[in-house]
């Protein structure tokens, strides 16, 4: 079915209407029925190539962003892909392809303002910065997982300092230090800001992952640009730390010191300073434009025309974008949710379970024991800098087990040392030899009688997906040798594969043809089920992030290993595909997505004849994630640990009796609370 266009505002449309209330100046970004392309439109591809997807992106785009006005603009592209985000942003940029190619100017940048005053900001290029955070480990060095939690720190590791001015050379000279100089007063501003003064001498490479987010933000302003793109900019913060980036983002942006222009997920909260929003499909055309409130208007009118005309079977893929993210905007509070929203309200959660969940577990042996757990580098402790209650008895340090067949949710504030946690039970950290931790009721050094397990081993008995892991993971593998490497020592030796897993390997391909094959459409979804030659073919750095992380879930799932390591695994996926993830990991092939008229997405059993390869989580295997959004926990979470930030006391434990997205976010709420 053709969709009916429903742009109903395009900036310069938004500016006749209200120009009895506002002022403009003349534009800083100046778009006029413009089309983009990532490559041109009359290429074609090398013989014996397939020619990549290269679809036409925001048809007749017309927008206006004005350098100022009264009152002050602030912009966000709201989008269930992660692709149509960082596109829409690059464009603003002067990047991608325009057709014509005069439709897009930036007119602000040749005025005298900018010529005069700052003529290094008359190239879009630079006006214009663009901070996104996918991979953004990478940036900061690190040629080994290992490498943040050493101790000792060689002199090529770069401080937070060294690295906002940029200079990151180990003997910099006279004339780089002069070129690179950062007024001072707007460097500790900026650190104020941003709360990055304790970590001024800091290597990068040792700060997490909310900390890193934070200083790309701030070298960003420091070089002084006229328009600040953040791509999904909340991703992997807790909830503390977004209120107050989203906070210096407002103060910012009120004073054009630089204008703002985020990326938001739907499942993130729109800032309240937001004042204008885009909306814009997976398919890669703006739906709607204009203030937000019309925006928001726009997709709650064409939410209930779905409702109103619902019939039996699923909905079009375009219809469940706009369903999912007025649900997903509605839970946060953006307007009032359905009237009959307790009517269709769901009865199991997107990965199958009940809000209350009455669901026998068998739960098994010990297989992480931690036993007064203490990680510091010289004074500076990390975790385990409190007493905690063991049987009734104030102990030093962290006390925590993991058995068999439980699901345990790690969670507290960006810096807690979640990730540190995580590290002494995969055995990156150098101190898990020394720390009172058993992995498999061993040691890693031998005791009398008992050997001590090897790293290989460990990681035989393990699947791990995070940033870091992402970061460092090479990029020229195939698809296919990305999943055989589940079954290797490292992912770029020999795999040991059997029939069983060459099996899984293809179910799980074929599960997922859909998000990882580059040319694979919805509309092809059964023309080229039996062939994944693409899979041989298809590099693992050729993907988008989304599909990335998916891969990179799926490696860690697929030989269901003992335990499975979730550390923000799902953050950057798209939301359908999160969704998808979700119900795989905890249901396999058994079980897939229906997205319906009205309510919720929908497990139900897979129909047809599909052999099951894939069952998803077994009894025997523990499941350990680590997450900032509610709507990245697995739904089969029960038990949860929130470690505390330094110097505020131990660890709160606790445990859950369903799903954490069926009760409106008390469970969620529970877990944060003290942290406000």
């Amino acid at each position: 079915m053709r969709r009916t266009s429903a742009l109903f505002f395009t900036a310069s449309r938004g500016t006749k209407l209200h120009s009895t209330h506002q002022l403009y100046s003349e534009p800083i970004v100046k778009i006029t029925n413009a089309t983009f392309y990532r490559q041109h439109p009359a290429s074609k591809p090398a013989p014996g190539q397939d020619a990549a997807p290269n679809p036409a992106l925001f048809p007749n785009l017309t927008l206006s962003l004005p350098s100022f006005s009264t009152p002050n603009q602030h912009w966000a592209i709201l989008s269930p892909s992660s692709d149509i985000r960082t596109a829409f942003l690059h464009i603003l940029r002067g990047q991608l392809l325009c057709f014509p190619p005069t439709a897009r100017s930036f007119p602000y940048l040749l005025s005298p303002a900018i010529t005069e005053k700052k003529p290094r900001l008359r190239f879009p290029e630079r006006a214009i910065e663009y901070v996104g955070f996918d991979v953004e480990r990478k940036a900061f060095g690190g040629a080994y997982l290992s490498a943040r939690y050493e101790s000792l720190k060689e002199d090529t590791d770069f401080t937070v300092r060294r690295y906002l001015t940029g200079i990151v050379t180990m003997n910099p000279g006279e004339e780089e230090v002069k070129a690179k100089a950062v007024d001072g007063d707007a460097m500790r501003r900026v650190m104020r800001d941003l709360e990055l003064e304790k970590f001024v001498d800091k290597p990068v490479s040792m700060l997490s992952n909310g900390q890193s987010r934070r200083a790309r933000i701030a070298k960003s302003l420091l070089s002084g640009p006229e328009i600040l793109c953040l791509d999904a900019p909340f991703i992997g913060l807790d909830p503390i730390v977004t209120k107050h980036i989203s906070k210096v983002l407002h103060r910012l942006a009120e004073a054009n010191a630089p204008r703002i222009f985020l990326s938001l997920r739907p499942q993130d909260a729109v800032p309240e300073w937001i004042t204008h929003i885009v909306y814009a499909g997976e398919d890669g055309r703006v739906d709607a434009m204009g203030p937000k409130e019309e925006v928001v208007r726009f997709l709650r009118q064409r939410c209930e025309q779905i409702e109103a005309s619902s019939v039996d079977g699923g909905l079009q893929s375009n219809l469940m974008e706009v369903r999912e993210v007025v649900r997903q905007l509605s839970e946060k509070g953006i307007f009032d949710a359905d009237s009959n929203a307790a009517s269709s309200a769901p009865l199991l959660s997107r990965d199958g379970y009940a809000r209350v969940d009455k669901s026998e577990r068998t739960i098994g042996e010990p297989i992480v024991q931690m036993q007064g757990v203490r990680i510091a580098y010289g004074a500076n402790s990390v975790l385990g800098d409190w007493q905690q209650v063991v049987d009734g008895s104030p102990k030093e340090g962290l006390h925590w087990d993991v058995h068999r067949g439980q699901r345990w949710g790690i969670f507290g504030a960006n810096g807690s040392g979640k990730t540190t946690l995580l590290s002494l039970v995969t055995s990156d950290h150098p101190q898990t030899y020394s720390a009172p931790v058993k992995l498999f009721q061993r040691s890693r050094l031998p005791e009398p009688g008992i050997p001590g397990i090897t790293i290989f081993e460990i990681q035989s008995r393990m699947g791990h997906a995070s940033p870091e892991v992402h970061a460092l993971f090479p990029k020229r593998l195939s698809l296919r040798t990305t999943l055989e490497s589940a079954w290797s020592d490292t992912p770029i030796t020999k795999p040991r594969l059997t029939d069983d897993a060459r099996k899984r390997i293809e179910a799980s391909l074929h599960w997922f043809q859909d998000e990882l094959n580059p040319l694979s459409t919805r509309t092809q979804q059964q023309s080229k089920r039996e062939n994944l030659a693409w899979a041989s073919t298809t590099l693992f750095g050729e993907l988008s992030f989304s599909a990335q992380r998916v891969l990179l879930f799926l490696r860690a799932t697929i030989r269901n290993p003992d335990i499975v390591i979730l550390d923000e695994a799902f953050s950057g996926m798209d939301d359908f595909v999160r969704d998808k993830c979700l119900l795989f990991l905890s249901r396999g092939q058994t079980m897939q997505l229906e997205y319906l008229h009205t309510g919720w997405p929908k497990p139900v059993h897979t129909k047809g004849e599909v052999e099951i390869i894939v069952p998803g989580l077994q009894e025997h295997q523990a499941l350990l994630c680590v997450s900032h959004s509610r709507l990245e926990v697995p739904g089969c979470i029960r038990e949860w640990i929130c470690l505390p930030e330094p110097g505020t006391g131990p660890p709160r434990f606790g445990s859950f009796d369903g799903p954490l997205d069926m009760d409106g976010g008390r469970r969620w709420d529970q877990i944060w609370e003290g942290f406000c």
